[in-house]
């Protein structure tokens, strides 16, 4: 057999995952703590059918339902996401083999987890540090603010990630889905 391209699968996956938490609407989960298929149900769906349609095909029949799910506030300015998406797959439509899907559905759960994982700790943060003060939850009020009220989950991830691109991706992918769900984040204070 030959070897899996995981670096490739990687790209794909991250491109996949961005698209999905651009457009809202709960195709990807808000809180971690939701049960895994409510991460899997729209990549799993795409790589059914594309084993099923083929890239091109396959690709029209999932961007249909997701389009038709996602949030209807972000559908217009989050549709380059999955047109770049788009792209991608047809770019490197060799990719998606049957070893290559299988390994896909696979490793799912695990990959939108760690995608997931330090974005939403830096979102959640951001939040509890500011829960019962929905100003802070303004985009510019996030803008001010964020990367200096996550200093402490930015060091904890720096040691994981280091403090190449990588970590800056994350951070700034945290920052920019705070701003366009700050809204979902306004947490009543504690009494």
């Amino acid at each position: 057999m030959d070897k899996l391209r995981t670096a490739e699968m990687d790209e794909f996956s991250e491109l996949l995952f961005r698209a999905l938490d651009r457009l809202g609407g709960d195709l990807l989960p808000f809180f971690l703590s939701e049960r895994p298929a409510a991460f899997e149900k729209y990549p799993r769906m795409l790589v059914a059918l594309v084993q099923r349609h083929g890239v091109e095909a396959g690709f029209q029949e999932w961007s249909t339902k997701v389009l038709r799910d996602a949030n209807d506030h972000r559908k217009e300015s989050a549709y380059a996401e999955l047109e770049k998406l788009r792209q991608w797959m047809l770019k490197h439509e060799e990719l998606f083999d049957k070893a290559h899907l299988a390994h896909l559905k696979r490793s799912l759960y695990g990959r939108i987890y760690a995608y997931l994982y330090p974005r939403r700790l830096l979102t959640t943060t951001y939040a509890e540090v500011h829960r019962g003060d929905a100003g802070a939850l303004e985009a510019e009020a996030i803008r001010a603010n964020f990367r200096r009220d996550v200093v402490e989950p930015i060091a904890q991830l720096r040691a994981v990630y280091g403090t190449g691109e990588p970590l800056e991706r994350i951070i700034t992918d945290a920052e920019d889905f705070l701003v366009i769900s700050g809204k979902r984040y306004a947490w009543k204070a504690r009494s």
